[in-house]
């Protein structure tokens, strides 16, 4: 006989009943009975119709009929109560135990016999809302209880604790994120939260979300917590920041791209260094190369190339030494894949972050003056005409005799004091002027420095920094000249590198030396996309049939390992790495070095942001068009060198590229990289 059966045919007027509302067994008095459904009146004095495949399995006691309504309430809530006072004497884990193992299911009166001899109404049915709450021993499939047994019930145990928790940060963290929230826009101090556990909890979600805003793990939670609050793309960052658990100019890009800022990634890799310091000086011989001079900013400790210019008959013959962590480097080592992670050092207003450990790349291999060092050391000879007629590579132990800085050697050029300069000077033009011949793109326009100053909050400067173009042509054209001249030399000696390619049919009329800002901006517009590439190919904008960077090792992963190959073919005619393995490594590579490369474009356009921010009530801003095509203006600030947009209407309508405009600015919001001008006038 089914459920359904044996309840029908129990089921009569003066029966006390049992069904589930809202999930919760609700006691009736059932007063009228058919076939299928039944009519009763329930503990809260309400008159129900029931199916009777909703009654519980269990029924009774039965009373007679011709009760009042009063009499019949006065009994469903005194069974009620008994029932109440039995559920909590149960200790149902004790019936999950005697029962699993010895039946998979069955009805409520059996496991009633295994707790009492001769279980009344009010206890079986005690002990039938005591198991079906209890979804982790037991699962309800009437008219029988399932018994789970031990794995399951351990893996449900530990969902329901899991819920719980959940359920429980939810409520918190909704009620806090709501006031964290107001306290950003009311200024008031952030609540505090005496459960620790849960406060930690909350702040590892927000950090969770910044790092990865589309964590799908926390999804869920965070959608339940965050319900009511703006849908801001830095909202996890700006509870954060409320919360006092980041500074008000945290580099959460930082985060994003899982790159530590600081010095302190290196603890996991001390017995590695302490191998490389231990190789370093087993290694150190007397310099064979002296007389090198470096050219560099102020600040830079990372210095990783260096020269000596000479003539040589009608040209010139050029030793370019660079810094050479490849002497000590491991291919697939725990160093080398943190490195890669890394991918590139990071130079923002607030500091550097050097790819390698600090003690590589600011001691042990950076070519500082008075100090003996390993080098990858180029020794090339150029005709009058800027070719490369012969070039050399091998490794040396060098010594430079000065680190200059760009300012100092612009002086002593403009001052004629340095004969060495001024032949390097000399070299560097031609170099260019072949370039250019060679129909290379390139770009003149000088980066303003910007300078923080911490008080109680960080204020910023942005100041023009001293125009240092020859000293800045001698650095950037030694550097494109040993990078192209290294890949031509690997190219046709089969050496696997990675390449930087351009292979792009780039337009007679882009060609040449561009510094107005319109200029600049239409003709990187139409340049492409460069793309790191295993196969030699054309870099039309810098005008070389190949191009392979080598010139950063301390500075830039591709280097380093470019270095590595060639070195490595140059002692063991054997590059540690095969073209299949640099193509296997080169997808993650590519990731790595966008998203970190994110950090290097965005940052120094954050501070930039709260430089107008911070001025924009007090002054004005110069603005050339440099767009007019789309829905809005595009101008460059050239002081600043960044751009922003307006309405053509602000304009009355009609701009012309070059076009000159004082600005005023409107909402400036460098965390959200917005600015709005609310007025602008020609010059």
């Amino acid at each position: 006989m089914n459920k359904k059966e044996q309840i029908r045919e129990e089921v009569r007027p003066g029966l006390i009943i049992e069904y589930l509302q809202n999930n919760q067994p609700t006691l009736a008095w059932v007063m009228e009975a058919q076939s299928s459904r039944v009519r009763a009146l329930n503990i809260n004095q309400r008159e129900v119709k029931l199916a009777v495949s909703r009654i519980l399995p269990w029924v009774g006691p039965y009373y007679p009929q011709g009760l009042s309504r009063e009499e019949i309430i006065g009994l469903l809530k005194e069974h009620n109560r008994r029932r109440l006072e039995e559920q909590e004497e149960l200790k149902v884990l004790e019936v999950w135990e005697m029962s699993q193992g010895e039946i998979d299911q069955a009805r409520i009166s059996w496991f009633s016999g295994l707790v009492w001899n001769e279980p009344g109404y009010d206890q079986t049915a005690a002990l039938g809302r005591t198991m079906l709450q209890d979804r982790a021993h037991f699962k309800f499939s009437p008219p029988f209880f399932e018994v789970y047994p031990e794995d399951v019930v351990e893996t449900r145990l530990e969902q329901e604790r899991i819920a719980r928790e959940k359920e429980k940060l939810v409520s918190i963290g909704r009620d806090l994120f709501k006031s964290l929230w107001e306290s950003g826009t009311k200024n008031t101090p952030a609540p505090r939260i005496e459960d620790q556990e849960i406060a930690d909890k909350l702040k590892n979600l927000i950090i969770t979300r910044i790092k990865n805003p589309d964590d799908s793990e926390t999804q869920d939670v965070w959608s339940k917590v965050t319900t009511g609050l703006p849908q801001d793309q830095n909202l996890a960052f700006i509870l954060g920041k409320n919360w006092g658990i980041f500074s008000p100019h945290h580099n959460f890009l930082l985060d994003q791209a899982d790159y530590v800022w600081n010095d302190s990634w290196t603890d996991e890799h001390v017995d590695e260094l302490r191998r490389i310091i231990e190789k370093f000086d087993q290694e150190t011989r007397e310099p064979e190369i002296r007389g090198l001079i470096s050219i560099d900013s102020e600040t830079t400790r990372d210095i990783d190339d260096a020269f000596i210019v000479e003539t040589r008959d009608q040209g010139f013959s050029l030793t370019l030494s660079l810094a050479c962590p490849a002497m000590v480097w491991e291919p697939g080592s725990e160093l080398d894949r943190a490195v890669a992670h890394r991918a590139t050092s990071l130079y923002l207003p607030e500091g550097t972050s050097n790819m390698l450990p600090r003690l590589m790349a600011e001691d042990l291999f950076s070519l500082l003056e008075k100090k003996p060092r390993p080098a990858m050391v180029l020794r090339l000879e150029i005709d009058e005409n800027s070719l490369v007629r012969h070039m050399d590579v091998g490794k040396n132990w060098v010594m430079v005799d000065s680190n200059l800085t760009y300012e100092l050697v612009e002086k002593q050029l403009q001052d004629g004091r340095s004969e060495a300069l001024e032949l390097a000077y000399r070299l560097a033009k031609q170099l260019r002027e072949k370039r250019v011949a060679d129909n290379a793109v390139i770009i003149e326009q000088n980066d303003p420095e910007i300078k923080l100053e911490q008080n109680s909050d960080v204020r910023v400067y942005i100041e023009d920094k001293p125009a240092c173009r020859r000293a800045q042509l001698i650095v950037s054209e030694f550097m494109i000249l040993a990078n192209s001249a290294l890949a031509q030399w690997a190219r046709d000696r089969g050496i696997p590198l990675y390449y930087r390619t351009q292979d792009i049919a780039l337009p007679k009329d882009y060609c040449g030396v561009w510094s107005r800002p319109e200029d600049i901006y239409q003709v990187i517009r139409s340049l492409g996309a460069t793309l790191t590439e295993t196969s030699p190919k054309p870099h039309r904008s810098i005008g070389v049939p190949c191009y392979a960077p080598v010139t950063s090792p301390l500075r830039r992963y591709t280097d380093l390992i470019n270095e590595l190959q060639l070195l490595g073919f140059v002692e063991k005619k054997e590059p540690p790495l095969n073209k299949e393995k640099m193509e296997e490594m080169l997808p993650g590579f590519n990731a790595r070095i966008a998203l970190v490369s994110q950090v290097q474009r965005f940052r120094p356009r954050y501070w930039k942001l709260l430089y107008l921010k911070q001025n924009c009530k007090n002054r004005t801003w110069r603005g050339i068009v440099v767009d007019n095509s789309g829905p809005f203006v595009v101008l460059s600030l050239p002081e600043e060198l960044m751009m922003v947009r307006a309405d053509h209407e602000l304009f009355g309508g009609k701009t012309r590229l070059g076009q000159a405009f004082r600005l005023r600015l409107g909402k400036v919001d460098p965390l959200n990289n917005e600015v709005s001008v609310l007025e602008a006038w020609e010059e």
